[in-house]
């Protein structure tokens, strides 16, 4: 699994991220998905990309950097998507979560947290 980043500002130019080796600061963010190919996945259709975050700006810090250093996730929500078991964006809190905005979110591994405001 990588971290897909598409700049729909330079012709849609597309770029992947490993979680092993690099983390995503991404600011001002909407939660977005396709309720309507998630359905077809939870019914058992074959996974495809349904979910994505709209952002501003993505600042990727690479961990072999000297001066990384994880995102402090204490206090901050997880978020979730898999359309295996629920159709929308949701946290261990609320249970749908689509469209919320965040100003921050952060990547730390394979998973993705959003500031608690």
């Amino acid at each position: 699994m990588h971290w897909q980043v598409k700049d729909f500002h330079s012709a849609g130019a597309v770029e992947y991220y490993s979680p092993a080796t690099c983390s995503l600061e991404l600011t001002n963010c909407t939660l977005r998905n396709n309720p309507n190919t998630a359905m077809k996945i939870m019914l058992g259709q074959a996974k495809t990309v349904c979910a994505w975050i709209d952002c501003d700006m993505i600042d990727v810090h690479y961990k072999k950097d000297p001066k990384f250093t994880p995102p402090d996730i204490k206090n901050m929500d997880k978020y979730k998507y898999n359309p295996r078991k629920h159709r929308h964006w949701f946290t261990k809190r609320q249970t749908n979560v689509d469209d919320k905005d965040l100003k921050k979110m952060f990547t730390n591994s394979r998973a993705i947290y959003g500031r608690v405001n």
